[in-house]
C-alpha cells in the first residue's frame, strides 16, 4: 500500500503491524512530515525492507503497478481529484483507493464517476467532533448519486451526518429567502427539495436501525 501525504506515518505502521499489507510506501510533499514518518517507522519493530519513505508530490512517487491500494486522506476533495488526474497511467494501475476528503466530497465523487471509478463502500470516522467521510473506490461504472455531496452509506454515523446537513441547509435556505434576487429564491427552493430528500433518507435509516 501507499500512504500519500503520510504525515506521521501511523496508518502504514498499523497496516504493517496488523499484517494487512506486506509492504508500504510512505510519501509526503514536505520534508518535515516525512521526517516524522521516518521516526515513527524507525521506532517500531518493522524491518526496514518492508517500507520505503519517499519525498514527492501526489502519485509521482509511485511506479505503475507498484501498489495495490493507495490512501489519500486529510485533503480537500478538489486536491485529491487533481492528484488522481495528474498521471492517469499510474492512477489506473492502482486497484483500490481509500480516500478521505476533508471538504468538497461532492466534487471528488463527480470526478470519480466521470473517470471510471466506482464507490464500493462509504463510511465515517469521528475525530474531535468532526465527521470524516471515507470512500473506498475501485475501477467500475457507477450511477451518480442524486446529490454528489451526500454519501450513500449505512454507517451508524450517517444519521448524525444527515442531522448536521439538514440543519446547515435550513440555515442557508432561510438566508436565501431573505433575498429579492430571483436566482437566490430559486436556489432556496432547490435546497427545500434537497432537505426533503435528506429527511426521507434519515427516516429510512432510523427505521432500519430498529428493525
Amino acid at each position: 500500500m501507499a500512504d500519500i501525504g503520510t504525515d506521521h506515518g501511523f496508518l502504514p505502521l498499523y497496516c504493517l503491524q496488523e499484517g494487512l499489507v506486506t509492504r508500504a510506501v510512505l510519501s509526503d510533499v514536505n520534508e518535515g512530515p516525512l521526517k516524522r514518518a521516518r521516526e515513527t517507522m524507525e521506532g517500531s519493530q518493522i524491518a526496514p525492507e518492508r517500507y520505503d519513505l519517499r519525498l514527492g508530490s501526489g502519485l509521482s512517487v509511485l511506479k505503475r503497478g507498484e501498489v495495490t491500494t493507495a490512501v489519500i486522506a486529510g485533503m480537500g476533495g478538489e486536491l485529491i481529484a487533481s492528484i488522481l488526474a495528474e498521471d492517469p497511467a499510474v492512477t489506473d494501475s492502482v486497484k483500490r483507493f481509500v480516500l478521505q476528503p476533508r471538504s468538497r466530497s461532492g466534487q471528488l465523487r463527480s470526478w470519480l464517476w466521470e473517470n471510471g471509478w466506482a464507490v464500493r463502500k462509504e463510511s465515517f470516522a469521528k475525530e474531535r467532533g468532526r465527521l470524516c467521510q471515507i470512500l473506498c473506490v475501485e475501477k467500475g461504472v457507477q450511477t451518480p448519486y442524486v446529490y454528489p455531496d451526500i454519501p450513500e452509506s449505512e454507517d451508524p454515523l450517517m444519521l448524525e451526518f444527515l442531522d448536521r446537513e439538514i440543519v446547515n441547509i435550513r440555515i442557508i435556505t432561510e438566508n436565501l429567502r431573505r433575498s429579492n434576487d430571483p436566482n437566490d429564491l430559486a436556489a432556496a427552493e432547490a435546497f427545500v427539495r434537497k432537505t426533503a430528500t435528506l429527511e426521507k433518507r434519515r427516516e429510512e435509516l432510523w427505521r432500519n436501525s430498529f428493525s
